[in-house]
C-alpha cells in the first residue's frame, strides 16, 4: 500500500482549493513563507524555523504523537508529521542538527531514504537524537541505499550514480547500520524487506521514484524500557 500524502492529495486541484487545504493545515500567516522557502531554498534555512513553529507547538501540544516523519521532504504523510528543511514539509528540522523535541515525547519515526544525505558522524548524531525524543517502547524504521547491493552488482556506472546523482553524502553497509543503531542504544534491531516490519506499511520510496526496492536496506529497532 502506498500511503497518501498532502502533496498528492492537492495535486490535481485548483489554485483556489490547494490554498483551502494549505490554510486548513498550516494558517494563513505560514502560507507566504512556504511559498517564497519553496522558490528560494536557500533562504528557507533562515525562514523555516520560524514560518513553522506554530504548527510545531501545535502537534506537540495533542494528546496523540503519531509518527514523526523525519527527513520526508514533501512527501507529507497523512497522520504524520513531516518534518525536513524542505519548504514543503510540515515543520523545519535539520537533521544534522539536534531535533527540536522534548524528551521521551514522539511515539514513533519513519526516515525514509534521508540519513544518506548528512554525513556519517550527523548520521549517528541523528539516531542518538532519535532514540533521546523516542517514548520507551517506541519504534524507528530508517531505511537507506545498501552499499553492499552496488558493491556486490561490481558496476562502476550504478555505484557512481548512486552518489552522485542524487547528492548523498555517506552509504552504510549494512553492518554499519546496524551497528550505528546498537551504538545509539537501540535494541531489537532488525533488518526487513520493503513493505515489511511494524512501520513498513510506510514505504513508498520505491513506488514513487520507480526504483527496485532491493537496492536499499530497511532497517527497524525499538527504544526499550
Amino acid at each position: 500500500m502506498t500511503p497518501s500524502s498532502i502533496e498528492l492529495n492537492v495535486g490535481s486541484a485548483s489554485p483556489a482549493g490547494k490554498l483551502r487545504k494549505y490554510s486548513a493545515r498550516y494558517g494563513y500567516l505560514s502560507l507566504a513563507p512556504r511559498y517564497f522557502g519553496r522558490l528560494f531554498p536557500g533562504v528557507w534555512k533562515y525562514l523555516g524555523r520560524p514560518a513553522t513553529s506554530s504548527y510545531l507547538k501545535k502537534w506537540l501540544r495533542t494528546d496523540q504523537r503519531n509518527i514523526l516523519n523525519l527527513g520526508g521532504g514533501g512527501n507529507c504523510l497523512d497522520g504524520c508529521l513531516t518534518a525536513d528543511i524542505d519548504a514543503r514539509a510540515d515543520v523545519y528540522v535539520d537533521l544534522a542538527r539536534p531535533l527540536p523535541f522534548p524528551d521521551n515525547s514522539v511515539d514513533s519515526i519513519f526516515c525514509e531514504e534521508a540519513i544518506e544525505h548528512i554525513s556519517k558522524s550527523a548520521g549517528e548524531g541523528m539516531l542518538r537524537e532519535c532514540f533521546r525524543i523516542l517514548k520507551t517502547g517506541g519504534i524507528i524504521r530508517v531505511s537507506t541505499p545498501d552499499l553492499d547491493y552496488f558493491a556486490a552488482r561490481l558496476n562502476g556506472d550504478e555505484l557512481n550514480a548512486i552518489f552522485y546523482e542524487h547528492s548523498h553524502v555517506y552509504l552504510y553497509t549494512r553492518h554499519e547500520l546496524l551497528e550505528a543503531f546498537k551504538r545509539a542504544r537501540f535494541e531489537n534491531v532488525r533488518s526487513y524487506a520493503y513493505g515489511e516490519g511494524t512501520l513498513g506499511y510506510l514505504d513508498s520510496h520505491a513506488v514513487r521514484f520507480q526504483r527496485p526496492p532491493e537496492i536499499s536496506q530497511y532497517v527497524e529497532a525499538q527504544k526499550a524500557g
